[in-house]
Parts: C-alpha cells; structure tokens; sequence
C-alpha cells in the first residue's frame, strides 16, 4: 500500500511532506499545556469524591514500601486515575510533536537513499506510529473529558 501511495500519489500526496504535520505540530505543541493544567486542576481540587475508589471494581494498584519492605495492593481512586492519565497524555503529546519534527526535518534533508524498500518501509513505519499515537491521543482524551464531565459527578 506505501508503494502504491508513493507511485500513484503526488508530490503532496506525504504527509510528512505537506500542511498536514505543520498543522498537527501546531496542534501538538499546544496541547501539554492544557494537560498540565488539568493535571494541576485535579491536584489540587479539594473534593471527598475524588478520593474516593473508582466505580464498580477498582483497578489496583501495587505499591512497594521499603522501609520495611512491605508489597501491598490498593484500589485506585479517582484522583490517582486522572492524574495518571493526564500525565500519560502529556507525555504521549510530547513525544508525538518531537517524532512529527524529526521526521519533517529529515524530509527537509532531502537524504538520498539507494534502497526504495528502505524508503517504504520508513514512511510505512512513521505512519504507523503517527496514526497510532494520534488515535490514543484522541480516545485518552475523550476518556479523561468524559470521566472529568460525566463519572466525577456521580456518587
């Protein structure tokens, strides 16, 4: 399928090549920042409902004292979930603007490469962790924005 993109495609026809990763580096360089703050929101709200567990069965988490060392599980609450999550979603956003920039900046190289299959196999590669990131991104989000509008409120 990369092969076909690149033999029947344009010179506009990569992405890595065209407005979509400027715009999408635009977006991204953005978005830690509402992260963060979120992050801070949840930190900091002075709330009863937030430490509580999670609804139904509460994932667990194992935490590790080493003074004496004692392994014990405990159930997650909802404050340690967004904040975990918000985090997560901090960092895949950092990480995904870093990658879209070194791809783009290798673009603009203009690196010759003897192999072709070399060529697919790294745009197919790219793409692939670009599409992936991006649609954990996006479901993340919509997870933390339903869990902060819709869960948090219900007792």
């Amino acid at each position: 399928m990369t092969f076909l993109w690149f033999k029947i495609g344009t010179d506009k026809s990569n992405i890595f090549t065209n407005d979509l990763t400027y715009y999408l580096i635009c977006f991204l360089q953005t978005m830690p920042g509402f992260y963060i703050a979120a992050l801070a929101a949840i930190s900091t709200i002075n709330s009863t409902t937030m430490d509580q567990p999670m609804a139904g069965d509460p994932p667990k988490e194992k935490y590790v004292e080493y003074n004496p060392y004692k392994v014990f599980w405990i159930e997650m609450n909802r404050r340690r979930f967004l904040a975990r999550l918000f985090s997560y979603l901090t960092f895949i956003s950092i990480v995904l603007f870093c990658f879209l920039l070194i791809i783009r900046f290798s673009y603009s190289l203009e690196i010759k490469v003897s192999s072709l299959y070399a060529v697919y196999m790294t745009y197919f590669f790219s793409c692939l962790v670009v599409i992936f990131s991006l649609v954990q991104l996006i479901m993340m989000t919509f997870l933390s924005l339903y869990y902060l509008g819709e869960r948090v409120h219900k007792n």
